[in-house]
């Protein structure tokens, strides 16, 4: 295990001290997990988010080397000069592991779905795959991962 994965997985014991902590003391704790200052930008929310997210994906192995390869594609573009649009060509998100919230405004209605090992949760029903859900939510047949924004539109 190399020294920031294990610095990452030791935030996992003391997440709910990240949801009480001012955004000067999630700085410090973010040089001491990352090895670089916050960016300024970057709101305590946000740091407390991005925080909670790599001690979580520390603790499950990481992100897969693709993925991995491909935002660093995407961040190599963005500091290059690209916008953020470009920079994202040929990121194609995945589907959604057990226990992804996804929010999906629709109908004048953000709706809150929960990707469950055995489909997905949307008005405290259940429902065996998130084209089910988008099926419910609009009254129509439509792909799911699409829908929710985990699989891109192909282009002609």
């Amino acid at each position: 295990m190399s020294a920031k994965t294990a610095s990452v997985r030791s935030l996992l014991p003391g997440l709910d001290d990240l949801r009480d902590a001012r955004a000067s003391e999630l700085r410090v704790i973010w040089a001491e997990v990352f090895g670089e200052a916050a960016p300024q930008s970057l709101s305590g929310r946000l740091m407390r988010l991005a925080l909670a997210w790599a001690a979580q994906a520390a603790s499950r192995g990481g992100e897969d080397p693709a993925s991995r390869r491909a935002w660093s594609a995407a961040e190599r573009r963005r500091r290059a000069g690209a916008s953020a649009k470009e920079a994202m060509d040929g990121v194609v998100a995945g589907s959604a592991p057990a226990g992804t919230r996804l929010l999906k405004y629709w109908g004048g209605e953000t709706h809150e779905v929960v990707v469950t090992t055995d489909g997905a949760l949307w008005n405290g029903h259940a429902y065996g795959s998130l084209s089910a859900v988008a099926r419910a939510m609009t009254g129509t047949r439509r792909n799911g991962l699409r829908f929710f924004g985990l699989r891109e539109e192909r282009t002609p």
